[in-house]
């Protein structure tokens, strides 16, 4: 029997490559996940889906010492009741679990107490421009101030959005406040915020974060 990890785990990658890892990930997933990749429209969207239901019970299993196969994966919204929202393990409530998918990116994490993950792909439209109103909703004065005199914007952006992102996913703000996270600019100070440890990562096409307060272990897979 696999060992139990003592620091958390962060995997993210193509889709592509998680599913071709991973096998038959259908077999993985609940019925009730298997029915919402089933009802999106684009094929790409299912893939991410698949692949990321799939990548947070490898993080898991890994976690844990147990194998991916015997996880269950369970989101209820807490507004409308709806199977989305917050992801948590039915076989272990108390370890926090996290997913993300981005136009052929997916990023998964597991912790023994609250995580959060994100991923943005940016592949394609580098050299578009971000939509300067939602920069400047979501951004503080010095971090708009950033943006606007990188070079590239749009992934200058994404690098601050997708740790905003992952600060909410753990419950310590909301989008609807995103310029009171007044994070480090990316490059220039140490990634950490009130407490929360901030895991950045970029790979080709994307960029992610993980947002934990115990150390974490990150692999890009493909």
């Amino acid at each position: 029997m696999a060992v139990p990890d003592r620091a958390g785990l962060a995997l993210a990658g193509p889709s592509g490559a998680v599913l071709a890892a991973a096998g038959d990930v259908r077999e993985l997933l609940t019925r009730t996940e298997r029915d919402r990749a089933d009802a999106l429209r684009s094929a790409r969207d299912r893939a991410d889906f698949l692949a990321a239901h799939a990548l947070v019970r490898l993080c898991a299993g890994r976690l844990l010492g147990r194998p991916a196969r015997g996880l269950t994966v369970v989101q209820r919204c807490e507004g409308c009741g709806g199977p989305h929202g917050r992801p948590r393990l039915a076989e272990a409530p108390g370890t926090g679990i996290s997913l993300a998918h981005s136009r052929g990116w997916v990023a998964a994490a597991a912790a023994h107490g609250p995580v959060g993950v994100d991923v943005e792909a940016w592949e394609g439209e580098e050299e578009q421009p971000p939509d300067w109103r939602t920069v400047e909703a979501a951004c503080t004065a010095e971090e708009l101030a950033a943006v606007r005199a990188d070079p590239h914007p749009r992934r200058a952006f994404l690098r601050q959005w997708v740790r905003k992102e992952s600060l909410v996913k753990v419950g310590a703000g909301t989008l609807d406040e995103a310029a009171r996270l007044d994070l480090p600019v990316y490059g220039r100070r140490p990634p950490h915020w009130r407490g929360w440890q901030l895991l950045d990562w970029e790979g080709k096409g994307a960029v992610g974060c993980v947002a934990a307060r115990e150390e974490m272990r990150l692999r890009l897979l493909g």
